[in-house]
């Protein structure tokens, strides 16, 4: 869907904007040297074999998982590029005229599930640690990646207006079921963080039950500092935050006092929230992962569904509360 910007916006001047120009630099060299370099190395029984995003892609085209294999070329390979390409552009314009606010618009939102193999990743390390016949160690290829992603991210940030759209009509007060929608997405997230989604039921590995919040503990252990601190970033602090702000927004405007910024505070988290690139990454290691272990989805996931599901249904009822006339 097309995105029209209420007004034109002028961008800082070119002199503001180099430090965006240096991080779309080193965005590009992390991404070309990451589709050179391993993520990490898989063991089954006495095999090892290097994990990259050319060898996934190869294993699950291989093994007949095309609609898979093209999510991570679509992502991981080819949008890395697309979106430092589009982000040059709007941050070499004079002005960010409807053209460029739209495009920038549909990086932002896309740009977060370049970060689908990431995730992966974490899953394998995860279901990996503490096992004897399975196992996996994250090699220099997952920092480069992560990196290349986060510095794009926040290039775009740089770029984005800071006019919050949703402040329009936000002096009226919004109807109660936005409360409603408030609550329901305070249990979702509650939840998906602390149900287990999946449980490993190989015969010949120690089962373990395995919850959002219990990933970050597990990959601290196994010694993957970065992955522990994505999944805490990510998936839990930015989610958090996201509800905070919501609430601290419709909390001030239901009592009738200002709530500075605090729509802006809560669109800027869910533009860092990956809980819905982490279930995709779940749906392809449930799909993938066989031949590494024998895996059961636990009801968790279904709550990651319907969290997913709510924060869209609660994001619009705000949306059309803050900018009704």
């Amino acid at each position: 869907m097309r995105l029209r910007p209420r007004t034109m916006i002028t961008p800082p001047p070119i002199s503001a904007r180099r430090p965006v120009f240096v991080l779309l630099a080193v965005s590009l060299a992390c991404n070309v040297a990451a589709l050179l370099m391993p993520f990490m190395r898989i063991r089954v029984g006495l095999s090892s074999d290097p994990y990259s995003l050319i060898n996934s892609v190869k294993m699950m085209w291989s093994n007949g998982l095309y609609v898979l294999a093209a999510l991570v070329i679509g992502f991981s390979v080819l949008f890395p590029f697309a979106k430092l390409a589009i982000l040059a552009w709007v941050a070499a314009g004079r002005e960010l005229d409807p053209r460029r606010h739209s495009w920038l618009a549909v990086v932002e939102r896309l740009g977060k599930w370049s970060m689908l193999d990431v995730f992966l990743v974490c899953l394998i390390l995860t279901l990996t640690s503490g096992q004897v016949m399975v196992g996996a160690k994250p090699l220099i290829g997952i920092p480069i990646f992560v990196t290349a992603i986060l510095l794009s991210m926040i290039a775009g940030e740089l770029l984005t207006p800071n006019a919050d759209p949703g402040e329009t009509g936000a002096h009226l007060r919004p109807p109660v079921r936005a409360g409603f929608f408030l609550a329901l997405d305070a249990l979702a997230l509650a939840g998906t963080l602390g149900f287990s989604f999946l449980r490993i039921s190989d015969w010949v590995l120690v089962n373990h039950d395995y919850s959002i919040a219990t990933v970050v503990p597990t990959l601290w252990k196994q010694g993957s500092i970065l992955s522990s601190f994505m999944v805490s970033l990510f998936l839990i602090l930015a989610p958090l935050g996201a509800w905070v702000a919501y609430a601290r927004w419709w909390w001030c405007r239901r009592a009738n006092r200002p709530a500075p910024r605090s729509h802006a505070h809560a669109r800027l988290m869910r533009r860092w929230s990956m809980l819905d690139v982490f279930g995709l990454a779940l749906a392809v290691f449930l799909v993938e992962g066989d031949y590494l272990m024998k895996t059961e989805v636990r009801w968790g996931a279904l709550f990651l569904v319907a969290l997913l599901a709510m924060q869209k249904a609660f994001q619009t009822a705000l949306d059309r509360a803050m900018t009704r006339s």
